[in-house]
């Protein structure tokens, strides 16, 4: 390379810094918003409310409120996991009547242009006052509004505007009653409200006084300021103490779950894990970000210090080690760089069009700085890559180190909108922290599988932006142009399950969910060869899985009224555990491992040749008794038949029926998979009884959709394990497993099956379904077990299970019956049985 060119390469390269570096000097701060829209002409509605307006007679308005409770009428759309038999329904009616004169312009708009049904809610709450609940009560069904009602007589017109809300309250919570005032300008100065409560006891009023006190009735005039009710039940009674047990296994337990996951997670690493340096520096890192974490929480500095660590360190900790550890190296290309860089371009020219829509930059100075940055950058690539001889290659490279250019105007612009203070995308923000937090990913399935590839990146990006932000928010118009003002309210979010989370939670729970990902990466992994099953290490990673995924039961907690010894949190989990290790555990026959499927079917023959001979030597003699007797056989035709089938099985080796406990050829790993696979789909139309998952982001919903793999995981331990397993035959080894997964199921539903407030035939259906889905999941697993062995060793499957035998019948037609007695019984279930399955689905909210 001459000096001349080297001297020309560093010139484009400086003048391309130098575009950059011009147009961050210039760019300053968006204050103001996007254009507006095209301007919106008001409803007469709207004109009426903005203008002023002073009718002849002031108007007159009075609600009433009535509460009662809800009949089976009312409650007839509600479903049915939504309502406690223990808890109250209530009806609340509330009635406001507005008196106008009869010539007034709002009673002529409200004939002519009335609100209903679009914008009914908005008015009533504008001009009447909104009127709802406290976040105690439960919503059974969304709020009802009924058409206005006009009654003119005389020069006076009545309006009447009826509202019905369902609610669901405990039997020992004092529900409010919140009265907001309006808050249009033209609105009555004054209200009259009547609240009508027979069974109910006024307790509390806040910011008025009481016109009028009756035994289940108050009046009383509501002004600007909002009032506030509270009631309580006319047989509630608080006791003077309460009695609570000192000691508690709750917390016991809990912590001996936590320490026994940390073993098994050990464990599932392997010493020889931890004798690595690299993973040893790894383990170091990672405990000085987790310390690094908990100080910014003691400190307050979590908003500033918590990305640095888990956007920033982490990633930068995760690459290292993979590049330390993956022996492969990687098999990029050039094409994949310009595929790269081409998505990247895309993403820098929206924000590029941001600063070109907002102003941050004169729109000449960044065409021009965008153009220079770019053609500079690739005559420089050009300058320097001459030497390649390549012409492909050197345009490829150009094209690369162009867009990186533009990349870097787009960042150095972003970094400048957001460091100004002023008016900046949010949703750049989480899409920054995405594609950073996606290295975490990317790194650890290159560790866990021992090399790279594209599908694992294209996968960890598009789970990264799931993480950080559902598809709903990502969406969201209003996201990437936020003002100033609205930037400084969007605090982050407490931790609250159900609800979104802010970026630094959904990181951190991420990470969780990444590293049981990981685990089962590393099972693929190991469980290439038969020798996994022995493997420790292999065992603890699996009891690890299982522990995790019922680590909570599927019920809530609270759903009960019953104060037990025993927590619900880790109880599922340590019984997951015993279950896993009793399975393993106990005496096994000797088992011969084919290593090819000819050895499969070999031993396959061998067995159903066995068979053979052993339903003949049967025959033998239940034909036998009858014939001897008549003289149709006689004694040395019957002795010389018998020695010929004695010999025939003496010649046969003696465990032929440990051909039906081996892996049949296959990977533990691809045994485990197709188990997993069967017993999802078996275990899919349960989702119906439970529900389908729900979340307010990935992490919330793959919580949710626990219980969806919690059997399926059973059938992967069933599969993966399968020749260790207790028994010889695949329906056998499937019952084993079976009675261990109910114990852990039923084990999530103790509470509830104690509790003396629910019926003995409630906790009867819950049994029921439970076993119902557990032994329609392992019987067919069983019966799609034994058909892949016949079908790897390339025999039919009716030389096992014959259609036209009664006793090979049985057992399809007993996990017919199964399936047919639970779909019967969640038929006939209840309010409570499902409420017992699905938990208190009813979301406190605090609508209108």
């Amino acid at each position: 390379m001459g000096r001349l060119r080297k001297i020309v390469a560093y010139a484009l390269a400086a003048i391309s810094v130098g575009a950059i570096v011009w147009c961050v000097s210039v760019a300053k701060p968006v204050t103001h918003a996007a254009p507006s829209p095209a301007p919106h002409t008001p409803s007469l509605l709207e004109v009426y409310g903005a203008q002023e307006h002073s009718p002849r007679t002031p108007p007159e308005l009075t609600t009433e409120v009535t509460i009662a409770d809800a009949s089976d009428a009312d409650l007839a759309a509600v479903p049915q996991g939504r309502l406690d038999e223990r808890a109250r329904q209530l009806k609340i009616t509330v009635v406001h009547r507005l008196v106008l004169d009869r010539t007034d312009l709002l009673a002529t708009l409200l004939r002519s242009e009335g609100p209903f049904p679009d914008d009914i809610q908005s008015f009533t709450d504008r001009r009447l006052g909104a009127v709802k609940t406290d976040d105690g009560s439960a919503v059974l069904a969304p709020t009802t509004r009924l058409a206005p009602v006009l009654t003119t007589s005389g020069s006076r017109t009545t309006v009447r505007f009826t509202i019905t809300m369902l609610r669901q309250v405990g039997p020992d919570a004092l529900p409010q009653l919140e009265f907001a005032p309006p808050t249009e300008q033209s609105a009555a100065s004054a209200r009259q409200i009547t609240l009508t409560a027979p069974a109910w006891t006024v307790i509390r009023v806040e910011r008025v006084t009481p016109e009028k006190e009756q035994a289940g009735r108050l009046t009383f005039t509501a002004y600007a300021a909002p009032v506030s009710v509270r009631l309580a039940h006319e047989s509630y009674g608080r006791p003077d103490a309460d009695q609570t047990d000192l000691f508690s296994w709750t917390p016991v337990l809990s912590v001996f779950t936590a320490i026994a996951l940390a073993v098994f997670v050990g464990r599932a690493l392997g010493p020889s894990w931890w004798r690595r340096t690299p993973n040893r520096e790894l383990a170091i890192g990672i405990v000085m970000c987790v310390v690094a974490l908990l100080v910014a929480m003691l400190l307050a500095l979590m908003p500033y210090l918590g990305p640095v660590i888990l956007f920033g360190a982490i990633p930068v900790l995760a690459l290292r080690h993979a590049r330390r550890v993956v022996p492969a190296r990687p098999p990029w290309s050039s094409k994949d760089a310009l595929l790269v860089t081409g998505v990247g371009v895309l993403v820098a020219g929206g924000m590029l069009f941001w600063s070109f829509v907002h102003g941050q930059v004169p729109p000449l100075t960044l065409a021009v700085g965008t153009l220079t940055a770019a053609l500079a950058a690739a005559g420089s690539a050009v300058a320097f890559g001459a030497d390649l001889g390549i012409a492909v290659l050197v345009a490829r490279l150009a094209a690369v180190t162009a867009g990186v250019a533009v990349g870097a105007l787009a960042l150095a612009l972003w970094v400048r909108a957001l460091m100004s203070g002023g008016f900046f995308p949010p949703d750049s923000v989480r899409l920054v922290l995405a594609l950073c937090w996606s290295l975490i990913p990317i790194a650890g399935i290159a560790v866990a599988t021992r090399s790279w590839s594209r599908v694992a990146i294209v996968v960890a990006v598009l789970g990264s932006l799931l993480l950080l932000g559902w598809p709903t928010e990502w969406l969201d118009t209003g996201s990437w142009s936020v003002q100033p003002d609205q930037i400084a309210a969007r605090t982050p979010p407490p931790l609250v399950l159900g609800q979104p989370l802010n970026e630094i939670t959904r990181g951190a729970l991420g990470l969780l969910l990444l590293a049981f990902a990981l685990l089962v990466l590393r099972l693929r992994r190991l469980g290439e060869t038969p020798d996994a099953m022995a493997n420790p290490a292999v065992v603890a990673t699996v009891i690890v899985c299982l522990m995790v995924l019922y680590l909570t039961p599927r019920t809530d907690p609270d759903s009960t009224a019953i104060d037990l010894p025993l927590p619900s949190l880790a109880i599922t989990s340590l019984v997951a555990w015993a279950a896993a290790t009793w399975l393993l555990s106990g005496p096994r026959p000797e088992i011969v491992e084919p290593s090819s499927r000819a050895e499969h079917r070999a031993l396959i023959r061998d067995a159903l040749h066995r068979r053979v001979l052993h339903g003949s030597e049967q025959e033998l003699y239940r034909l036998s008794r009858g014939r001897l007797g008549s003289g149709e056989l006689t004694m040395e035709d019957f002795e010389h038949r018998r020695l010929e089938l004695d010999r025939a099985l003496t010649l046969d080796p003696p465990h032929t029926e440990t051909a039906f406990a081996t892996s049949a050829g296959c990977s533990p790993w691809q045994n485990g998979l197709a188990a997993f696979v069967v017993s999802l789909l078996l275990s899919l139309p349960f989702a119906l009884i439970y529900g389908w998952p729900d979340g307010a982001e990935l992490t919330t919903w793959v919580f949710d959709a626990r219980f969806m793999f919690t059997l399926p995981t059973f059938g992967f331990f069933y599969g993966y394990f399968y020749p260790r397993l207790r028994g010889t035959q695949p329906v056998t080894k499937a019952l084993y497993v079976m009675s261990v997964a109910l114990v852990t199921e039923l084990s999530a539903y103790v509470p509830s099956l104690v509790d003396p407030d629910i019926g003995g035939f409630d906790k009867l259906q819950v049994v029921a379904i439970v076993v119902g889905q557990g032994a329609l999941v392992f019987i067919g697993l069983g019966l799609y077990w034994e058909w892949r062995i016949m079908f790897a060793a390339g025999e039919p499957w009716a030389r096992v299970r014959n259609v036209r035998s009664v006793r090979s019948l049985a057992t399809p037609l007993v996990a017919v019956v199964i399936a047919a007695g639970t779909t019967a019984a969640t038929s006939a279930a209840g309010k409570t049985v499902d409420r017992i399955l699905k938990g208190d689905s009813a979301t406190s909210q605090n609508a209108p």
